[in-house]
């Protein structure tokens, strides 16, 4: 089993060097739209993936984040690792 140090975590974790380590992004759940006001409960998400060079290859940390009802003042509701998998696209010509 291989381990992740602590100072890799807060590189990624950080606010002021994540951004070096971002691979990807994803849209998530989309429950609010550009012309609406709102609904309680409702929320918008987005799913972040970071790689650091000193983690193991095919481990990534995604960051969860929600907006409020209103569609902004967006926050991270969960932080877990994740496995990445191979994706296959086929192109017809």
């Amino acid at each position: 089993m291989e381990s992740i140090s602590l100072k890799v975590l807060n590189e990624i974790l950080s606010e002021e060097t994540r951004e070096e380590y971002k691979v990807s992004e994803n849209k998530g759940h989309q429950g609010i739209h550009e012309d609406d006001d709102g609904r309680q409960g409702e929320y918008n998400e987005r799913f972040e993936y970071f790689q650091h060079p000193e983690m193991p290859k095919n481990i990534f940390l995604q960051l969860t984040f929600h907006t409020n009802s209103y569609g902004y003042d967006e926050s991270v509701k969960n932080v877990k690792f994740v496995e990445g998998v191979a994706k296959t696209i086929t192109v017809y010509e």
